[in-house]
């Protein structure tokens, strides 16, 4: 896969491109759960589960509302809720154009009121569509004119003289006595059932086992029997289901024949109807079974882990300080003070799980094996995850657990650690560290009262942890391998390496940094150099590249097969590499001699940039044999299949992100006939790779005109043992004339 964007399991090291941070949860959902450690916040509006001999005094009620006027601003800060509106009652069936021409049609004439959408959400076959306004002083007008706008001051009407009906989006979150700028007591205090489930779900912490579980889902079973269970999803979820949606479109164009809105329509394609339309081949088993990823993501947070016999709790000392104390045979004594109160996150937090048990929680880095509430869970039970990843994971926490700033909380989008990205070449004895934080300053989320403000301790505790990593070699670690596990014998060890590159990454946003991101070039080398086949590729922090390097070069040795097999003249022939990254498989075609010549398209400048050096890394210093374009392939990739001559024979690779394919870029590699054989390498076979084969398989329509494919081969290859994911690299041929013409006759 030439992309970023990763499968669900990426927060949990198995998807192709690491753990991706888990930072996406509604905002809504965040203000509700959130609780900050606050001077001014009642400690028992934090610690809800101690028993009652250990609860603290309550906050005065002057002191519990002023925390709760706080926290309210600092929610209205990011939360736009308050500018929502639901409009009920509007016809279910109406696509995106139709919503905005609903939209303006209600605002038509009504320009006085100074109302203004900016965005619209309608599901597909609800009958609501939820409105946000440019500003919170636009709702009441707009649910005025919704509810009393149409003829004699009446609802205004839909397409079937149905009254619309608009209330507050967050109106059933409000109170019930005609407070409407307070939330519901309960909810505020997280006292709802709701809160009591997720905080007991919360305290749970999990055995190495269930980390496994939860990480690596596969990893009871012997690999032979992974191999087997992978074997049937593919066949199931991949190659069942493209046929499933090729025989889709052709009932589609069978129902627009019936009304008239074309000509005819073709029967069904022969090879279709077969008992096995889509020849699945087993899947081949990756050369490495443990300890095989080149790339880890680990998310910053805090470690859960029990106390016993001990329950502490941070109750409100004097001047408002935070003073932490332990509960110990019916005596409540001081552990520790916390001096700083403009870091309370910093601090070691214990929270009570019961009166003889406590959870205690300890800034570190590693995956959220539980979720947002579960804590994150250090890598070293994982089979799958080097001992370079976590001999740099001890440095980390032991970083972590001594820093005066806080990690992230993407809940309510405070505090500055966020994820830390490791990239290693075992080959070549490099190893890249990207740390990604929030601004010191504070994240979206951070409070007027300056309390989130780090600026001052950022760059001294930054040159902290340069110094932890450059120091030494990477310490051997300790690892809590399952019993029988029998390490397997390296190619080359990484005894004794050393980080050569480190680069730190700001970044404001409540998700992921986008690959085009910059960063901060910091101590050591600016890229990673890599050894894939008979290719050395250099590797910059934003590029995609293959996380098991020993299985991509399974991976990459079975397409350059299936481009042979076509290419009669091989030093004549072109090769188009769309999404091509780094340049990895068009480059090992043009090193393994089946083709002659190579563009390649991807969106990511940084990895364009890379594949521009690569190709003069590798010999291929004239713009003739090799070009690359980063922009995005559907903007591009019409004008480069025109610039080809014509008496130039050309062949195709296609490796989209998880998103797959663009509808144009589709549409571009249907109507060119002079590509007749379509290599897609998938990271999701059993998502967007059905969408689009469907696409290049069924019948020619004035949106995607020309000679369909068709699939003649599908090669899934394991690049993620002890996970459920595998790649997939499907053949498709273009359908001969001679077939073409016996479904739709002679154009």
């Amino acid at each position: 896969m030439e992309g970023e964007q990763q499968p669900p399991e990426a927060t949990a090291a198995e998807a192709p491109d690491a753990a991706a941070p888990a930072e996406m949860k509604t905002m809504m959902e965040a203000a509700a759960e959130a609780a900050p450690a606050d001077a001014t916040k009642p400690a028992t509006d934090t610690d809800t589960t101690l028993s009652q001999s250990t609860t603290p005094p309550a906050a005065t009620p002057s002191t519990s509302t002023a925390a709760t006027t706080a926290t309210d601003n600092n929610e209205r800060h990011w939360d736009q809720t308050n500018k929502k509106v639901v409009v009920r009652n509007v016809l279910k069936f109406l696509r995106p154009k139709e919503v905005t021409k609903l939209t303006t049609e209600w605002l038509k004439g009504k320009e006085h009121l100074n109302i203004k959408i900016i965005k619209t959400k309608k599901p597909p076959k609800d009958n609501w569509i939820k409105v946000t306004l440019e500003d919170e002083s636009m709702v009441d007008p707009f649910i005025q004119l919704i509810n009393t706008g149409g003829e004699g001051g009446k609802a205004i009407t839909n397409a079937r003289g149905g009254d619309l009906f608009a209330k507050r989006a967050n109106e059933d979150q409000r109170g019930d006595n005609n407070d409407n700028n307070r939330k519901r007591k309960g909810d505020r205090d997280g006292n709802n059932d709701n809160d009591a489930r997720k905080r007991a779900a919360a305290m749970k912490v999990l055995t190495a086992d269930e980390v496994r579980d939860a990480i690596t889902p596969l990893w009871r079973l012997p690999y032979e029997e992974q191999l087997k269970v992978k074997t049937r999803e593919m066949i199931h979820k991949c190659s069942m289901k493209i046929i499933k949606e090729i025989k889709g479109k052709f009932r589609i164009l069978e129902q627009e024949a019936r009304r008239g809105q074309r000509a005819k329509c073709p029967k069904i394609y022969e090879w279709v109807g077969e008992r096995r339309a889509i020849e699945m081949e087993s899947v081949v088993a990756s050369p490495r079974l443990f300890e095989y990823r080149n790339k880890c993501e680990f998310t910053c947070g805090y470690r859960h882990s029990k106390v016993e016999k001990e329950a502490a709790v941070k109750v409100g000392g004097e001047d408002g300080d935070d003073v932490m104390k332990s509960v110990e045979d019916g005596a409540v004594t001081d552990v520790a003070k916390e001096e700083e109160v403009a870091a309370p996150e910093a601090k070691e937090e214990v929270a009570p799980a019961v009166a003889e048990e406590a959870i205690q929680k300890t800034a570190a880095a590693g995956f959220l094996a539980q979720g947002w509430s579960g804590g994150v869970y250090l890598p070293h039970c994982l089979q799958n995850m080097p001992d370079w990843s976590c001999g740099l994971a001890d440095i980390f926490n032991e970083f972590l657990a001594t820093s005066s700033i806080p990690p992230y909380d993407s809940k309510v989008h405070r505090g500055i650690w966020r994820t830390i990205t490791l990239r290693c070449s075992l080959r070549t004895r490099e190893i890249m560290v990207i740390v990604v934080h929030a601004p010191a300053g504070g994240g979206v989320g951070k409070r007027d009262c300056g309390t989130d403000d780090y600026s001052t301790v950022f760059e001294s505790e930054k040159q902290r942890l340069v110094d932890m990593l450059t120091k030494d070699a990477i310490p051997t670690p300790s690892r809590d391998f399952p019993e029988g596990y029998k390490k397997e014998e390296e190619e080359t060890s990484g005894d004794g390496m050393k980080v050569t590159s480190i680069f730190f990454q700001e970044y404001v946003g409540l998700s992921n940094p986008p690959p085009e991101h910059p960063v901060q070039h910091i101590y050591g080398k600016t890229s990673l150099e890599e050894q894939l086949g008979k290719c050395t590729f250099q590797i910059s922090p934003g590029a995609f590249f293959q996380t098991n390097t020993q299985g991509a070069e399974v991976l990459y040795d079975i397409v350059v097969n299936r481009i042979k097999e076509v290419t009669t003249n091989p030093q004549d022939t072109l090769l188009v590499d769309v999404c091509c990254g780094t340049g990895t498989i068009g480059l090992t075609c043009l090193k393994e001699g089946v083709v002659g010549k190579l563009v390649g398209v991807d969106i990511s400048e940084p990895a364009i940039a890379d594949a521009v050096v690569n190709a003069t890394k590798n010999g291929y210093t004239e713009s003739a044999t090799t070009r690359f374009v980063a922009s995005p392939a559907e903007k591009v990739l019409p004008d480069e299949m025109k610039n080809i001559p014509k008496n130039c024979p050309v062949v195709a690779v296609v490796d989209p992100a998880r998103d797959g394919l663009h509808g144009v870029v589709v549409r571009t590699l249907r109507s060119n006939e002079r590509i007749q054989r379509l290599v897609y390498v998938s990271c999701n076979p059993t998502g967007t790779l059905a969408r689009d084969a469907a696409m290049l398989c069924s019948p020619p329509t004035k949106k995607y005109p020309g000679r369909p494919f068709k699939p003649t081969i599908s090669q899934p290859v394991d690049m993620f043992p002890s996970t459920k994911h595998c790649e997939m690299v499907m053949t498709f041929d273009r359908m001969s004339v001679e077939e073409y013409e016996q479904y739709h006759g002679k154009e």
